[in-house]
């Protein structure tokens, strides 16, 4: 049996998880990967986990606390992606919900999420995963919310 795990990017996994690629289609929806692992360098509440399926870095999404929240009770996922040759395999959903346990650990009491206007995938993934659509960024993105 599978098993899908995060784990923090390293100096042993980095150069794998920027190698991943989405399909065609998919490109332009999630910046790439070695660019979000660069930022994850300068912005040090940012926590970028590569998705591992068994030993094969199959992913790559990031996460961080709300740095406007006084609280710190809200977190952002802004970066998910699945590699072309393990879509549809649900990798994604787990992939989530380990993210948002983490989160959840971490005192997340809820949580946000975006997703490109015409990527209907990933507004259908969210809303399975309990997010509901409450607004559009600046940037046209549509927002999402989860509460735990």
């Amino acid at each position: 049996m599978t098993q899908l795990t995060l784990h923090p990017v390293t100096q042993d996994n980095w150069i794998a998880c920027a190698k991943l690629e989405l399909p065609e289609s998919q490109r332009g929806y999630v910046a790439p990967n070695v660019y979000s692992i660069a930022e994850s360098k300068f912005e040090p509440h940012y926590q970028p986990r590569v998705i591992l399926l068994d030993e094969e870095v199959a992913g790559f999404l990031m996460y961080c606390q709300d740095d406007t929240d006084q609280q710190a009770e809200a977190f952002w996922l802004f970066r998910m992606m699945i590699a072309a040759s393990h879509q549809g395999k649900g990798l994604g959903y787990q992939a989530v919900t380990l993210a948002l346990a983490e989160m959840e650990t971490m005192g997340a009491r809820l949580a946000y999420t975006m997703h490109k206007p015409d990527n209907e995938v990933a507004g259908r993934l969210y809303a399975r995963l309990g997010f509901r659509r409450v607004g559009v960024l600046e940037d046209g993105d549509i927002q999402l919310q989860r509460d735990f």
